[in-house]
């Protein structure tokens, strides 16, 4: 990789839309999933490169740019960069691929002109011919005195009545469907399990409010085996990640976050030599943050930063928290996930996990999948609790 230094001059945020052009520059007006569609499947070499350029560094959040460099105006250019923004990286999509054009220095650029995301937003967009976003799981509540699993949706579901399998955890069983309807909410649709008696078996230990199960067409188990993993329950006491057992899991969390205070662990499951941890950081000036990380055989392999940006002037609660950080009314305290089932995508050859997050007015359920050293989102629901 050339590890060559072009200054490059801030053209535009990362969106695309319909451009303004102020004092010779363009900025963008609208923001949209392109970003994703066009450097998605580029962000594993891109980690690599950074990498090298930075040892021991992994990007954490990007932006996309218009740039110029020698006079030349270069189209959808990316940056790369870590939290406090001091190692930057440049990239264009070219014949060859993509290629690091040089380091974004940042000059003459106002603070406010520069919209950065969380470095996991790039895999928010995902192609509809993705296996698992094809078949749209549904997540499910359960009443299991009456053997009655609910789903909502945001919009209408062709093949709602055609769903046959429901997930939790390994568990594989056969549903019916048995109605649905419409209201303020969205589009609901009921299951039942086929054999009532398969209530118990397959949700032994579980009350209601712990389980989301995952309703999906038959067809979605000849690409996705779910699998066995123990996991922590509400209610049950924490474990916390030692530092002593895992010194060099610290040093990596160390060294990938920069030093950031680490303020809570907590255990999350576990399956083999594979275990999944929630880390909480100390908030900085204009963020927050939350990680879910992978670890195997010792050590970090991958990690879900969920970053809450927080606005200034933004409403804050008496003692100074935001009012909404990472969800709405959350008052700055971070809903702990809760993994529901781990697959093995064996189209993609990775592991996705399928998650529910409680809050205050909403349930957030999200699936995440192995990408390098990250996870990214691949889907997302969230469903009002409120009556």
């Amino acid at each position: 990789m050339k590890k060559m230094t072009i200054t490059l001059m801030l053209m535009t945020m990362a969106l695309l839309g319909q451009a303004t052009v102020i004092d010779g520059a363009f900025y963008f007006d609208d923001e949209t999933a392109w970003i994703g569609r066009i450097y998605y499947n580029s962000l594993e070499q891109m980690q690599e490169e950074y990498t090298e350029m930075y040892p021991g560094y992994v990007p954490e959040k990007f932006c996309a740019l218009k740039a110029n460099v020698d006079g030349e105006v270069l189209d959808d250019c990316l940056c790369l960069s870590t939290c406090d923004e001091k190692l930057q990286l440049v990239y264009k999509h070219t014949s060859r691929g993509v290629e690091v054009i040089g380091t974004y220095m940042g000059m003459a650029v106002q603070q406010d002109q520069t919209e950065w995301q969380p470095i996991y937003k790039m895999g928010e967009w995902i192609s509809p011919d993705d296996m698992t976003v094809r078949h749209n799981p549904l997540w499910a509540t359960p009443i299991q005195a009456q053997n009655v699993f609910r789903t909502a949706s945001d919009n209408a579901v062709p093949d709602a009545a055609k769903r046959d399998r429901m997930i939790f955890k390994p568990h594989v069983n056969a549903v019916k469907f048995n109605r649905q309807w419409q209201d303020e909410v969205g589009y609901r649709y009921e299951y039942k399990l086929t054999d009532p008696a398969a209530v118990k078996k397959m949700f032994r230990g579980y009350n209601d409010s712990q389980i989301t199960a995952i309703v999906v067409n038959h067809e979605f188990l000849d690409t996705h085996t779910p699998l066995q993993y123990s996991r922590w329950l509400y209610g049950e006491p924490e474990v916390t990640l030692s530092r002593s057992d895992n010194s060099y899991v610290w040093q990596q969390i160390n060294q990938r976050y920069h030093g950031r205070k680490v303020t809570s662990t907590k255990w999350l499951a576990t399956m083999g030599e594979m275990s999944v941890w929630l880390i909480g950081f100390a908030p900085q000036k204009d963020n927050m943050l939350y990680s879910l990380i992978v670890v195997k055989e010792g050590e970090l392999e991958e990690a879900f930063d969920d970053y809450a940006m927080i606005a200034p002037g933004g409403e804050r609660t008496d003692d100074g928290k935001p009012m909404h950080a990472w969800m709405a009314f959350d008052y700055g305290e971070y809903c702990e996930p809760e993994i529901m089932a781990i697959m093995h995508n064996t189209w993609d050859n990775s592991l996705e996990f399928y998650i529910r997050q409680g809050g205050s007015e909403c349930q957030r359920y999200y699936i995440l999948r192995e990408r390098g050293p990250w996870l990214v989102k691949i889907s997302e629901f969230a469903e009002s609790i409120l009556e």
